[in-house]
C-alpha cells in the first residue's frame, strides 16, 4: 500500500471488458522514486485528493468481478484532510 494523490483521470476507446463502466484514475505516488500508476476506483476519489492505493491484484479483480481482469492498483480510501496528522 501506498499513499498517493489523484493527478487526473485515465481515458480508453479500447479497454478490457472488465473494466468497462468504471472509473481509472491517475495516482502519483508521495515517493518521488515511484512511477505513476492506473488506479481502479470505486470509492469516488477526486483530482487533488490523497489516497491509500494497493497493489494487491486480486482484491482489485474481486472489485471488478473478473478473475481475468488485468486490473491490479485500486484505491483503497481517501485520506481525509482534517484528520491527516501530516498535514501542517
Amino acid at each position: 500500500m501506498r499513499i498517493a494523490t489523484i493527478h487526473g483521470y485515465a481515458t480508453s476507446t479500447v479497454k478490457h471488458r472488465s473494466l468497462e463502466g468504471w472509473r481509472l484514475l491517475l495516482a502519483v505516488p508521495e515517493s518521488p522514486d515511484l512511477a505513476p500508476q492506473i488506479v481502479l476506483d470505486s470509492l469516488g476519489a477526486a483530482i487533488g485528493q490523497r489516497v491509500l492505493i494497493s497493489s494487491d491484484g486480486s482484491e482489485a479483480r474481486k472489485i471488478v468481478k473478473d478473475e481475468r481482469s488485468p486490473a491490479r492498483w485500486s484505491v483503497m480510501g481517501i485520506i481525509d484532510p482534517e484528520r491527516d496528522l501530516n498535514v501542517g
